[in-house]
């Protein structure tokens, strides 16, 4: 790439930054408001089943797993599918271990909602735990935490539109 169109991109990601209509994009993770701040995790000796059973009496897609306080991996709806389902694993023999994701990506309280839409976007996955400085998990963002955030700035925008796209055009002619 030129250095012209370096210098270009550098202008428009410093356009975006400075976007006051973006701002609320910025804000710290502790902002959002449908954090899940309370951990349910499990820890490695737990099998599959136990984790599925977890989630479905805590109603969550996504579940911790930690050794001393420390988060060591978490074990989510996609993992089911992919790494149990898939490979057909008998869940209630299943040790979570050998199909948790490993090292998650994470952030802290203080990091900025972009940071995490960044993550879950370019990672493609749908939650990320939040650590506390000695790297204990203290809560989990999701995309519907973010999307839920972005969505309070455009309540307008998005509550009131027909219940169908088709309603918004009109099929008969209006006028003379």
């Amino acid at each position: 790439m030129s250095s012209d169109g370096i210098e270009e991109e550098e202008r428009i990601a410093n356009e975006r930054l400075n976007d006051p209509d973006a701002e609320f994009i910025h804000g710290s993770i502790r902002e959002l408001s449908g954090l899940h701040d309370t951990i349910v995790a499990l820890d490695r000796s737990a099998t599959v089943g136990d984790a599925v059973q977890t989630m479905i009496q805590n109603r969550l897609g996504v579940i911790l797993i930690v050794e001393d306080n420390k988060l060591i991996g978490l074990f989510s709806e996609r993992d089911v599918l992919t790494r149990v389902v898939a490979q057909e694993r008998v869940p209630a023999v299943t040790p979570i271990v050998d199909v948790m994701t490993p090292d998650p990506e994470c952030l802290h309280f203080d990091d900025e909602i972009v940071f995490a839409l960044n993550k879950m976007t370019v990672g493609g996955f749908r939650h990320v735990p939040i650590l506390d400085d000695d790297g204990a998990p203290i809560a989990v963002v999701s995309m519907r935490d973010v999307v839920d955030h972005i969505v309070s700035y455009y309540s307008n925008e998005v509550f009131n539109i027909p219940a169908t796209p088709d309603a918004r055009v009109s099929s008969r002619r209006e006028g003379a």
